[in-house]
Order: C-alpha cells, then structure tokens, then sequence
C-alpha cells in the first residue's frame, strides 16, 4: 500500500494537473492498476481489516498448491487436480504431515478466489472517437421460412452509440461491405477499432504477438484511416462494450423475428432501430446517447470521397460446358465457351465477369446458402389456438403469408380462434400453407366464412376441373375452314321470292 502522502499526490495529479493514469503511472513509477484504483477511490472513510485464517502447518505448502491450481486452469476440466489428489500428492511428493481437512478447506477457498479473478476484468476506458466491432449470429424469416443470418454490430464505448448491418456470411466481402456501410451510417471513421481476431482481417498470429493481415483488409484500412488494435486470444472482455451489444441486439432488435424481404430492407429497419435507441440514458453518464454521440461524432475522420471496393479479383477458366463455378454452385455464362479464360470481380453480392481483355461478359448474382428451419405451420398455429389475442403479436403471424395474415387480422376474436382452427385442419389434411393463401386470396371476402367455398377452392389447386378439348374433325376442306358466309345475300333471295 502506498503512503497517504503518495495517494494525495495521485489524486493531484489527477484532478488537478488533469494527467491520464498512464501518465501518472509513468512519472510516479507505479502500476497503473494502483494508480487507478486511487484515483478513482471516494470513500476514504478507515474500515476494518479482515481477519486472515492462518494456516500453520499447511503453510510451507501453500505456494505449491496455489502452483497446482494455477495450472489447472490451462488444463482440461477432467484433468485438473481435485482436493484429495492435492492432499496426497502432498503427503507423497512433499513430506506433508497434517490431516487431509486442512488441504481440502484451502484448495475450496482457493479456488473460488481464482475464479473470482478470472472473471473480474479491467474495464478499459476509451475516448471519443474509438470502436469496437463484432459479428453475431440471429434468425428472421425470409420466404416463409426461418433463416440464419449474421449481423455486424459497430459500437461507440464513449457514447454507448451501435449500429448494425445484416449480411449473409462473416467472409471478408461481406466483412470490408459491412465496415462501409457501418461507417456511412456514423457518417465519419472512428480513428481506432477494436476487432477480435477474425479470419477476415487476421491470416495468423506470429509467436511474438504481431497479426499478418489479410491484404485486402490492409487495403481496406489504408484506404479509411483508421488504427486496428486486435484483442489477445481468448480476451474477448477487452472488447466488453461490442460483446454487451451484440447480446442486446439479438435480445430485443431480432426478437420477435423480423420479416426480411430483402437486404436493403432489414438493414434499414436496423437502422431505424439504432436511431431511436439514441433516445435512451447511458447506463453510467446520465446523459442521453444522442447527446454524447453528437460529441463523439466531432473526433471521427473524414469519409473518404471515393468509397472502397470491396470485392477480390481471380482469374479462372470457364468448366467443359462454358459454366463458371464458384461457391459451389455453377453459372451460366452469356458467350462463355468451353474451358474459356476469364477474369473475376468477386463483390459480397455479385460477381462480375470478363473476359482477357475486360470486356464485361455478365453480372451474376452471388450465390448464398443459408441454414434454414421449416416453419411448423400446424405445431405453431395449435399453440396460438386458444389466444386469439395475442396473434397478430407473434412471430409466425408475421411469417404468414400476407393474405392469411388479413384473413385472420380482420375477423373477432372469436371467429379468429375459428379460422385458426379451420387452418390447422386443412394442414393436418396435407394442404400446404402457399395452397391455403392462394385459396383465400381467389375467395372473395364476404364467402371467407363459408368453410365449403373455401375448401372447394383448396380442392380445385389439387383437382383442376376438366375440360373436354375439341375434337379433330378431317372432312372440311381447309379452304372452307373459318369461312364466315355473307348471310345479306340469302335475305336478298327471300324477298325476291327465292329468285337471284
């Protein structure tokens, strides 16, 4: 502990001379930790010293099993060392003598004070102007279906200000796009940025700490300014501010499941979302986000004036059959022939391709494969049977397609319960539920009630009415077929009494 008169000096430097921890850590030759930890300190009121258990027999001892479970903590749960392991590796290996409760009352204490510190983080303080970025992984529903897509969340510690952006993969096109965007929506740069060590940015990490970077995401950050600090291997606190928003964006921003129709439309709803949460109180400040992302905002760099292209540029060979092949799937190329050279522009959306002397040959769109759950329509639909309520507030109301969705909106309660039930019956028939929608929508309105005209409708989609064609008929002369005959020259004859 240091003397008071040092803690004094501490505390002037700090609020008077306004110097940063490092600062002072520096001049005074003291550990920042201990700098901060009296810097910070406003209740300097004496307090009780907590009385220390004294263990005298096990003492010699006790660096050793503090040894032990230290690197138990790098070991695998299943091979770490219980209490009783401990006490005899003691009597065996170290000559202890005492009894086997003494070992075993220390190793429980001991190891809950290492937990506790393990999990006890320095909360690492960042000035205006610095991020954090991180991806996480959610659901919407997109064609009727539930789909897994990832999400890249950008977020301001100073502030308390995120925005996110949807994106299909975590690869680096989508990466670098979603970076692009991120910045558009803050409207500048932040001046450093905190990642994990992500496959998109980081090739590997060197034994002295050093990350060789993916050359395009060094193009990347040329191009924007802005400094990259990567976090140690398994630190993920270090980017606590990023982590917290990543968990409270799924909890509330993707819950229930939003509808995606495209992705400029779920990214804008995104947007919507991080603009209205500005209005909040930031959780330590008092202040409104808005109010300090509007400081924060000043220390952001420029947007440059041309935006980066995200994208990579390969060289292949079209297949035996004039196809390009890329994530594995296959496209057919306009004036591609077998075995054909070409050049790719790989964007995270599309891929542009030209031949050796880049002369544009077609833009195809990227190829994405999502991990998708069939919607248990008549499991989902049972469950909401008997609150008729709270319907139109669920996530698979908004997953319906839209004409069942006005079929149940517009009806009472009780004839919605109905209609839910009559639903479920058609898809425990074997309708499925684009059948159902499509018999609703050619049903007029004022029939939605009669359950016959509806079903007969559901029955036509799977037993068309049929229809006698024509028969061939060979004896008319082709030249008298579609003859329309001038009836005015018969009328003519009648009045003459039957003479030309």
């Amino acid at each position: 502990m240091l003397a008071l008169a040092q803690i004094e000096y501490i505390k002037f430097l700090r609020e008077e001379k306004g110097l940063s921890i490092h600062a002072i850590a520096k001049q005074l030759k003291v550990n920042w930790r201990t700098v901060k930890k009296y810097a910070d300190q406003s209740n300097w009121s004496p307090k009780a010293k907590k009385r220390t258990k004294r263990y005298p027999v096990l003492g010699p001892y006790m660096d050793i099993i503090d040894a032990w479970l230290e690197e138990d903590r790098r070991k695998k749960k299943k091979q770490r060392h219980t209490a009783i392991r401990i006490y005899e590796r003691l009597r065996d290996e170290c000559g202890f003598t005492g009894g086997v409760r003494t070992v075993t009352e220390y190793v429980s204490k001991r190891k809950k004070e290492l937990a506790e510190e393990q999990e006890t983080y320095v909360d690492l303080h960042h000035p205006g102007g610095e991020a954090q970025v991180d991806f996480g992984t959610a659901e919407v529903i997109y064609e009727q279906k539930r789909r897994e897509v990832k999400y890249l969340v950008l977020s301001f510690p100073y502030s308390n200000a995120a925005y996110t952006v949807v994106l299909p993969k975590e690869n680096i096109e989508c990466f670098l796009h979603g970076l692009q965007t991120l910045f558009e929506y803050a409207g500048g740069v932040p001046q450093k940025i905190w990642f994990d060590n992500l496959s998109a940015a980081v090739v590997r990490i060197e034994k002295n700490g050093t990350r060789q970077l993916t050359e395009l995401f060094q193009r990347f950050q040329l191009h924007y300014g802005f400094r990259a600090e990567f976090c140690n291997r398994g630190a993920g606190h270090e980017k606590g501010n990023v982590e917290n928003k990543v968990g409270t964006i799924r909890r509330n921003w993707f819950v229930p499941h939003p509808v995606m129709t495209s992705w400029e439309q779920i990214n804008e709803v995104m947007k919507q979302k991080a603009e209205k949460e500005m209005g909040v109180l930031h959780y330590e400040k008092k202040r409104s986000v808005q109010e300090l992302w509007e400081e924060e905002k000043q220390k952001l760099l420029f947007l440059p004036n041309e935006p980066f292209e995200a994208m990579y540029v390969k060289s292949t060979s079209l297949d035996k059959y004039g196809r390009l092949r890329l994530d594995d799937a296959s496209f057919s190329v306009a004036g591609g022939v077998a075995k054909q050279s070409v050049w790719m522009k790989v964007f995270w959306d599309r891929i542009e391709v030209f031949d050796t002397e880049y002369r544009m040959m077609e833009i195809l769109p990227r190829p994405y494969t999502f991990q998708e759950k069939e919607m248990d329509w008549r499991r989902e639909l049972e469950l909401l049977r008997n609150k008729p309520k709270a319907i139109p507030y669920t996530m698979v109301f908004h997953a319906l397609p839209e004409s069942v969705q006005h079929y149940l909106i517009q009806a009472d309660l009780p004839k919605r319960k109905g209609r839910v039930s009559r639903i479920t019956g058609w898809l425990k028939e074997g309708y499925t539920m684009e059948q159902i929608a499509q018999a609703i929508s050619e049903t007029s309105a004022h029939l939605l009630d009669e359950e016959g005209v509806l079903y007969q409708a559901l029955y036509r989609q799977e037993h068309p009415v049929w229809s006698a064609e024509s028969l061939p008929e060979p004896y008319t002369p082709d030249a008298f077929k579609g003859y329309d005959p001038d009836l005015e020259s018969y009328n003519l004859l009648m009045d003459r009494g039957g003479s030309a």
